[in-house]
């Protein structure tokens, strides 16, 4: 029994692994850049821009107040 619980835990941990490539450190900061430059770019754009993709002033202004870190959609 405790054999097929180890076996049965060790398989998870590895479909696991499987499904999650590791970020490298230069990926990770890359992604930070890339995310720095797109809240920037959002800031600049006319409200009828904005409008145009769906998103108010007040999005753009909560999205860019948010530190480049903070990627919710990014593997970790």
């Amino acid at each position: 029994m405790e054999r097929s619980l180890h076996y049965s835990q060790n398989q998870q941990c590895q479909s696991i692994e499987k499904r999650q490539p590791r970020v490298t450190w230069r990926e990770r900061l890359y992604r930070w850049q890339q995310l720095r430059r797109e809240r920037e770019t959002l800031r600049h754009l006319s409200d009828d821009m904005l409008k145009d993709i769906g998103l108010s002033r007040k999005d753009v202004q909560r999205e860019s107040r948010r530190p480049f870190w903070d990627d919710h959609g990014w593997r970790r």
